[in-house]
């Protein structure tokens, strides 16, 4: 069972998506404000945090703010009526993982955080392997600093518009990116790059 945190001060959305959470398995705590948002973190470290920026004491993006700040590394999926480009740019750059755009689907919403939470529960396991450095990708391999950057992001299961999100380039310069990497790296598929940096494979 997961522990998710859903920071939204619309009380039916924050119902609905809480029975939503819950109906999927996952242990939801709903914060209103900013400030019950960062006391609950601060209570028992989320696995995924489910933000909305419109807040009525502080605005979203200073809970993310502040939560990088403290050492939170969970991940953030950001729930906004905001849809202006330089709204998400603002947000990836304080931290977050994901954008979603209000109106929303839930089953999207539902697949989305699916997708965070199997990151995370795969993250203990990449860091017990070895893992290869920056210095042998770049030496070994041929990668760019960019290219470290992307095959990181592969080996966490990251699709090329999300690589693309992350890093705030063009879907197609991702998708130029992985085709690179996985030649270089001699993978025959996306999924055999986390292997190979985690040391596990050629």
């Amino acid at each position: 069972m997961k522990r998710i945190l859903l920071v939204e001060d619309n009380t039916d959305l924050a119902g609905g998506l809480r029975r939503n959470l819950e109906h999927e398995g996952h242990r939801v705590s709903v914060a209103g404000t900013a400030a019950d948002a960062l006391a609950l973190a601060v209570q028992e470290v989320p696995d995924l945090v489910v933000l909305d920026l419109g807040l009525p004491d502080r605005d979203g993006y200073h809970v993310l703010e502040r939560l990088r700040a403290t050492g939170c590394q969970s991940p953030v999926l950001i729930l906004s009526a905001r849809g202006l480009e330089a709204d998400k740019v603002k947000g990836f750059r304080l931290g977050a993982d994901d954008y979603v755009t209000k109106p929303f689907g839930v089953v999207e919403l539902m697949a989305r955080v699916g997708a965070h939470l199997r990151r995370t529960s795969a993250a203990p396991e990449a860091a017990a392997g070895v893992g290869l450095s920056d210095d042998v990708l770049r030496d070994r391999y041929g990668l760019t600093e960019r290219q470290i950057e992307v095959a990181r992001l592969l080996a966490q299961g990251y699709s090329n518009a999300e690589i693309g999100e992350a890093l705030g380039v063009a879907v197609f310069t991702a998708r130029n990116h992985t085709d690179q990497i996985l030649f270089k790296l001699g993978a025959a598929t996306r999924a055999r790059v986390g292997a190979i940096l985690r040391g596990q494979a050629r």
